[in-house]
């Protein structure tokens, strides 16, 4: 029982801290993630939050460390459900921490089964190296800008020659998770 009290303190540190260094995310709320489904066709946590304490479909849901797990796509009244970044439904804007080139983070079918997602409508010439660290663009209000997603694999070109896309390894491994934030809302920041 004190190692398991001693890891639910190291988590709401974290994330206290976190509170501190991200003062745009103004309302979070921390949850127990209660559920962990994985199928061929989706990848959803199901956590013991919902819509009595303030939570929406739409919502992003972050570990303690800043880093994306997924979306809400469904809530209830005391629990809710998060698409995690590898499922086929995902799709939202990101950018490349290091290049500021803009592009789209989706689940791919064919790179769910190794965990990684497709960063796509990358221009042809784009720079990106293997490392560089991708984050949520912002644009468009939907999603809270820089939260980490994860970071590029490789950079292949489309079949056309005329885009280039990424394979991106997400930060956060979902099945070690116990612990997340729902980030109820937060400050646009230009």
């Amino acid at each position: 029982q004190a190692e398991s009290d001693s890891e639910e303190n190291r988590r709401l540190r974290q994330l206290l801290e976190l509170r501190e260094q991200r003062r745009d995310l103004s309302d979070l709320e921390t949850a127990l993630i209660t559920e962990y489904a994985v199928s061929n066709w989706t990848a959803s946590l199901t956590l013991d939050k919902g819509t009595m304490h303030g939570v929406k479909e739409g919502d992003c849901v972050m570990d303690t460390t800043g880093a994306l797990v997924g979306v809400i796509s469904a809530a209830g009244l005391n629990w809710s459900r998060v698409l995690t970044l590898v499922d086929m439904d995902t799709s939202l804007g990101a950018q490349v921490f290091r290049t500021k080139e803009l592009g789209v983070v989706q689940g791919e079918f064919s790179l769910m089964e190794r965990g990684l997602l497709r960063l796509g409508f990358l221009p042809a010439d784009c720079k990106l190296l293997a490392g560089d660290v991708v984050v949520t663009s912002g644009l468009g209000g939907y999603y809270p800008a820089g939260l980490v997603i994860g970071t590029v694999e490789e950079v292949l070109r489309d079949d056309s020659g005329s885009s280039s896309y990424a394979t991106v390894v997400p930060k956060v491994d979902v099945s070690s998770l116990t612990q997340v934030a729902i980030i109820k809302s937060f400050d646009i920041v230009t």
